[in-house]
C-alpha cells in the first residue's frame, strides 16, 4: 500500500463563485491542512489538482487559478492541471501514480459531488483504492457532502494517523 493525497480544485475562482461553497470549504481547511501536514511528515506524495475550463479559465498564472493561502500546499507538491471533472481524463495523473507505485488515494477539496466524485470513480476504474477525506470535501450544501460520504469510502485524519 502506497498512498497519495489529492487536493482537488480548491481554487480562488470556484470559492469566489459561490459564497456557500466558500463558507463550506473554510470550515474544512483545518482538516485538509492536517492531512497535508501528515502526508508531508510521512514523506508521502501530495498532488495539487487544478481545474481549467478551456474557454472560461481560470488560467494558470492568475489569482483566480491559485489555491488560497490558507491551504498549505507547496510549489514542489506535484501539480496536475485538468480540463475535465475526472483528474485522470487526459492528464498525466495516472502515469505519475503508476511510476510512483501509488495504489491508494485520499481525496479532498471541491466539490464532493463534482470533480472529487468524478476523480474517485476514475480511480476505481483504474483499480486504485480511493477514499474521501472525512470532513475534507466541500459542496454547495451539507446534504451533498453527507451524500458523498455515505456512498463512498471515507477516512478521517485520525484514522490516517493510525495507518500511515
Amino acid at each position: 500500500m502506497r498512498p497519495a493525497l489529492l487536493v482537488i480544485d480548491i481554487q480562488n475562482k470556484w470559492l469566489d463563485s459561490s459564497p456557500g461553497l466558500k463558507t463550506c470549504m473554510e470550515r474544512r481547511v483545518e482538516v485538509v491542512n492536517s492531512a497535508i501536514a501528515l502526508f508531508r511528515k510521512k514523506g508521502l506524495p501530495i498532488i495539487r489538482v487544478y481545474h481549467v475550463d478551456k474557454e472560461e479559465g481560470p488560467f494558470p498564472d492568475t489569482e483566480e487559478f491559485e489555491f488560497p493561502p490558507s491551504i498549505q500546499i507547496l510549489e514542489n507538491d506535484t501539480r496536475v492541471i485538468k480540463n475535465y471533472p475526472n483528474a485522470f481524463n487526459k492528464t498525466e495523473l495516472g502515469e505519475f501514480l503508476a511510476q510512483s507505485k501509488i495504489d491508494v488515494l485520499v481525496l479532498c477539496g471541491l466539490s464532493a459531488t463534482g470533480c472529487v466524485m468524478a476523480t474517485y470513480i476514475g480511480a476505481m476504474d483504474r483499480d486504485l483504492h480511493p477514499f474521501l477525506l472525512r470532513d475534507g470535501v466541500a459542496a454547495g450544501s451539507e446534504e451533498l457532502i453527507r451524500f458523498a460520504e455515505e456512498i463512498f469510502e471515507t477516512l478521517s485524519v485520525e484514522a490516517l494517523r493510525q495507518v500511515l
